[in-house]
């Protein structure tokens, strides 16, 4: 097939990269000074289209053009790209038969030897379905968009020779003796003060009323729901206790979640180098970071690197490939969302799945969130607060929720946080992270007066999970076995968010009976 065409065709696009920018645990933003580094951040924002727009002629497959060809040049210089066709059956060829949609492979090495690969989805009459555009919001919610990323993924399988290569992977597996869930009781069975219940409904009301943002709150303790109520516009208001809401980066805790799975049935290893699963990526020396390095954000991926588009795209990973010679792994700990992005695309390339799929099948249905779902592996979770907590209590019960178990205790004690530097000893920051957790230490408002220790914290010291740019809060408490979920859309409350959060949450705090610090 003739090789891949710079063009004049010159897309722009604006990327928002906010969602990124606002949570509370992001160290300060990493800016790159190395002008190539710069240039590789940008080359990877660019993918193949169908120049022209549209796929006019049927009877022949399109030219695929770069967007901003003369950019991508000036970049990564000359790089023919080989393009083959291959149709909805895998078969490869040389022009249509009837049998879209048609998925075009594209491989090739630029100037500076890296290679570059990448896939496109088109049909005829049509654009092409990459990245580029990225599919309509709703649309990555359904079967008929799972089956084109999987169309595309089963592809890249034969490509590599995998098509047989990984055992099953199998669903979460019946367990004796059941596990905690979640049910109703009284603040007395669950520990509680019955009085913190109007605290809360206080602290949770005078909230909405300062920021007239719309949530649900949660709380449980030992399973036990003590507090589940929506705030909202008493007359024009539609949130309810089944509405749900965005999860923002909790999502990344989720798909940890999945991947824990596969950890625990010996799929993965959280120490093997990235390249023994995913392709051109190294296995040994500097540059072979490890699955540990992608979850800890010490892989010395960019924040700018990646937006959750990739989750449609099976060669998306190959985005971080090209950023290889920028990469210094476990030197610091940059929060983003590519790290995240290619552990989607190890479960995909096991199972042969959507990993948003594999979210819905393999972790929301047999835990009962049945109105929870995902647009990509990162942020774009939305769930009730009632289903959000039930993950918080799996998680708090380790891995297992009523007679069903997701992974073993072993393995979770895997996905706690640990320091950067006790895998990393020349790593800048030694913060605790984890798959998908952090500790969360939020010193108590009163700390330090009127007797209160002055290192008092908000629940315990041993609280974990994952902070949100919407504003959505999930706590899990391991010492005093509480869940607390608050489940919103946006946070547009800067500073004042905080101070709304903890007095929130000192209500919670304070109405634990028997509470261990």
């Amino acid at each position: 097939m003739p090789p891949l065409r710079h063009s004049p065709v010159i897309f722009r696009m604006l990327l928002a990269f906010g969602m990124l920018l606002t949570t509370s645990l992001i160290a300060k933003e990493y800016a790159p000074e190395d002008p190539r580094e710069k240039d590789l951040l940008e080359f990877v924002t660019f993918e193949i289209e169908i120049e022209g727009g549209t796929w006019k002629d049927s009877g022949r497959f399109p030219p695929l053009v770069w967007q901003s060809p003369d950019r991508v040049l000036s970049i990564i210089g000359q790089c023919p790209l080989v393009i083959r066709w291959f149709d909805k059956e895998l078969n490869e060829l040389t022009k249509p038969n009837g049998k879209a949609p048609y998925v075009a492979y594209l491989d090739g090495r630029s100037e500076h030897g890296q290679r570059i690969r990448r896939m496109v989805t088109a049909s005829p009459g049509g654009k092409a379905l990459t990245a580029f555009p990225h599919p309509a919001h709703a649309a990555s919610y359904d079967e008929s968009q799972w089956l084109l990323d999987e169309q595309q993924i089963a592809l890249k399988r034969k490509l590599l020779g995998l098509e047989h290569h990984f055992p099953a992977f199998k669903a979460p597996q019946k367990a004796e003796p059941g596990a905690t869930v979640l049910h109703d009781g009284t603040p007395a069975e669950a520990g509680f003060k019955p009085e913190s219940i109007t605290a809360m409904r206080a602290a949770c009301r005078e909230w909405y009323e300062s920021s007239k943002e719309p949530f649900v709150a949660l709380v449980a303790s030992h399973g036990i729901i003590v507090f589940h109520e929506a705030f909202d516009d008493p007359i024009a208001g539609t949130t309810t206790l089944d509405t749900p809401k965005h999860m923002a980066s909790i999502t990344k805790t989720m798909s940890a979640a999945l991947y824990a799975e596969f950890m625990d049935q010996g799929l993965v290893n959280l120490d093997d180098p990235v390249g023994r699963l995913l392709p051109d990526f190294p296995v040994e020396g500097p540059k072979a970071l490890t699955w540990r390095a992608t979850f800890m954000h010490t892989a010395g991926l960019h924040m700018k690197a990646g937006s959750g588009r990739e989750v449609h795209n099976a060669w998306s990973d190959n985005w971080a490939v090209n950023l290889l010679p920028c990469l210094t792994v476990g030197k610091e700990h940059r929060y983003n969302n590519m790290d995240t992005e290619l552990t989607g695309k190890a479960m995909e390339l096991i199972t042969g799945r959507s990993v948003l799929r594999l979210l819905k099948e393999n972790l929301f249905i047999p835990m009962g969130m049945t109105r929870s779902r995902a647009s990509d592996v990162c942020h774009g979770g939305e769930c009730t607060a009632l289903d959000v907590a039930k993950f918080g209590q799996m998680l708090l019960n380790q891995g297992a929720y009523g007679d069903t178990r997701f992974f073993s205790r072993e393995t979770f004690q895997k996905m706690l946080p640990a320091r950067l530097k006790s895998y990393w000893p020349a790593a800048k920051f030694d913060i605790p992270w984890g798959m998908g957790l952090t500790y969360f230490n939020e010193r108590d408002p009163r700390a330090g007066t009127d007797g209160i220790p002055a290192d008092k914290t908000l629940l315990s010291r041993k609280t974990f999970c994952h902070g949100a740019a919407s504003g959505a809060v999930l706590r899990i408490d391991p010492e005093n076995e509480v869940v607390v979920t608050l489940v919103r859309e946006k946070n547009l409350e800067g500073d004042a968010y905080k101070t709304r959060l903890a007095k929130f949450l000192l209500a919670v705090d304070e109405g634990i009976v028997e509470r261990r610090p």
